[in-house]
């Protein structure tokens, strides 16, 4: 579907959702990823909402996978605003592809899908401050941080301060 030099994101599939039940199985890192409190989930339950779900032109999903095939991870634009023309990224790599330098080029193709496909005017992106790797993905994919939300996220027990980033389509390299 997206191709870059390393990576490629394409629509995901019910065995995508098999495997990427491992993030959600990892708590810690989970919990802070979500906007939602966190709940138990098997595969199968997973798989049955998968299954369920409606297309939603305001969430679209994508499967990050290298270019031999390997699944990396998940993105997706979320939040759309067809009106104001803005929305939002997600994304979460599987622990054996984190540090491999994959990020940046699929964050960087969720945004030509965004501007070129969609149309899109504005990317935000928020992460917690303590998340140095999506910080990092971030200001190489292009963004720039335009502020922090003090104690807005509920992470396993405490409130934690959230990055906020941006990128305008003219902004945006390719």
């Amino acid at each position: 579907m997206f191709r870059g030099d390393r990576v490629l994101l394409r629509a995901l599939t019910k065995d995508d959702i098999v495997t990427l039940h491992r993030l959600h199985e990892d708590v810690e890192t989970e919990v802070g990823a979500i906007a939602t409190p966190w709940l138990p989930q098997t595969v199968e339950q997973a798989v049955a909402a998968y299954e369920k779900r409606e297309p939603d032109a305001d969430k679209v999903d994508f499967a990050v996978e290298s270019l031999s095939g390997e699944l990396l991870g998940c993105g997706l634009v979320w939040g759309i605003d067809a009106f104001n023309r803005n929305g939002h990224l997600g994304f979460s790599l599987l622990p054996e592809a984190r540090g491999r330098g994959y990020a940046p080029e699929a964050l960087r193709l969720l945004c030509d899908y965004a501007f070129r496909i969609r149309g899109l005017h504005r990317l935000g992106l928020e992460t917690l401050v303590t998340n140095t790797a999506m910080i990092a993905a971030a200001e190489k994919a292009g963004f720039q941080r335009e502020g922090t939300l003090r104690e807005h996220a509920w992470v396993a027990g405490s409130f934690a301060d959230v990055a906020v980033f941006g990128l305008l389509a003219a902004e945006f390299a390719g």
